[in-house]
This record gives structure tokens, C-alpha cells and sequence, in this order.
């Protein structure tokens, strides 16, 4: 019993520590390393089948084209290109002068005609002509086709307009408050086109 108990104390703690800790890293050390083997076993047994290698499955395809999946755009007819060979040219040589002519007259009762009917495509020369004796100096103004002008008495000013869109349009004079409207129509048989009457008329 005297033996029992001076073997127990005289047992140094550290040294069982280092014993322990000696012996979990030779464990450690132990099952890795027959995992290294066996997964090396493995790898060789698969080098001898070719086919017990398989690549990681992916659900993405890579679908390379073909001639029936290239979607090629349609091809304009020979008309069509012709047609719109046509009309580039039609709206870049365009008449410096269009035959169509309209007058308006700013005058102390209001603009003369306060209404004019016009075709759309079609190009227009406007004249605005300043007669009014009370306000010798006004604006006239077409906001839909971007047209401000200063009207002096007795001065015409001049510019083209070529309506494209149907509907009612305003010009005005903001000085006097008066306004007249241009009426854009597709029919041709609706369209008045008021043109410049000579003096003698």
C-alpha cells in the first residue's frame, strides 16, 4: 500500500502530459496518412480504367452555333431598297423654294386667315406680314414647328414649315393676344391651299 501511494505521488503530471499529447499526434499522424493511401490506391486503380473517371456533372450546355440556329436578318426586296433610296433623296433634294405659299397677316382685328388648312408632307412657305398700326413691333410665334420671329410693321418675314403629323396647331402674337390655328390634314381634297393672291386681284 506504502509502494501504491509513493508510486502515485511521485508520478510527474508533465510527463503524462507529453504522453498524452505524443500520443494523439502519432493517431493523427496514423490516419491520415492510410487516408493518403488509400485515396492514392484509388487514383492508380482508375488510371487503369479510363472510364472510372468522371468529370463533375454540370447542368449548364454550351451550344455552339450552327448554320440552322443563326438567325440572319430579312433582306430588303429590290423594290423596297429602291423605294427608300428614293425617298432619302426626295428629303435631301427638296425644292429651296415650295410651291406652296401662305400668307398671314398680324392686323389690329387679329391674324387674316385665322385658319389654314394644309396637307401634311407636304412643304409651305410662310409670310407673316406686320400691319397692324397699334403695335408696330409684335411677335409671331408656332411652337409646334419651332418658329419665333419679330415682326416689325411693314417687314415679312419668311419660313418653311412641312407639317408631318395630323392635328390642330396654334400660332400666335403674344403682344396683342390673338392667335389663329394651321389645320394639318392627310386628305388631299380637305387640304385648302392658300397661296398668294397678286396685288390687282
Amino acid at each position: 500500500m506504502l509502494l501504491w501511494r509513493w508510486l502515485v505521488n511521485s508520478v510527474n503530471f508533465k510527463n503524462v502530459k507529453n504522453y498524452t499529447s505524443l500520443f494523439v499526434r502519432a493517431f493523427v499522424f496514423a490516419f491520415f496518412f492510410f487516408a493518403q493511401v488509400k485515396v492514392h490506391a484509388q487514383i492508380v486503380e482508375a488510371g487503369d480504367n479510363k472510364d472510372a473517371i468522371t468529370a463533375p456533372h454540370s447542368d449548364s450546355k454550351v451550344v455552339m452555333p450552327t448554320q440552322n440556329n443563326i438567325v440572319k436578318p430579312v433582306e430588303a426586296t429590290a423594290k423596297q431598297k429602291d423605294a427608300e433610296i428614293l425617298k432619302a433623296i426626295h428629303k435631301a433634294v427638296q425644292p429651296v423654294e415650295p410651291t406652296n405659299q401662305i400668307v398671314i397677316l398680324n392686323t389690329e382685328q387679329g391674324f387674316i386667315p385665322d385658319k389654314i388648312r394644309v396637307k401634311k408632307g407636304e412643304a409651305y412657305k410662310v409670310h407673316v406680314v406686320n400691319i397692324n398700326m397699334r403695335e408696330k413691333n409684335t411677335s409671331f410665334i408656332m411652337d409646334s414647328f419651332t418658329q419665333s420671329h419679330n415682326t416689325v410693321f411693314a417687314t415679312e418675314k419668311t419660313f418653311n414649315i412641312e407639317p408631318q403629323v395630323e392635328g390642330v396647331y396654334s400660332y400666335q402674337c403674344p403682344e396683342t393676344g390673338v392667335q389663329g390655328q394651321l389645320i394639318v390634314v392627310s386628305d388631299e381634297n380637305t387640304a385648302v391651299k392658300v397661296k398668294r393672291k397678286v396685288a390687282s386681284e
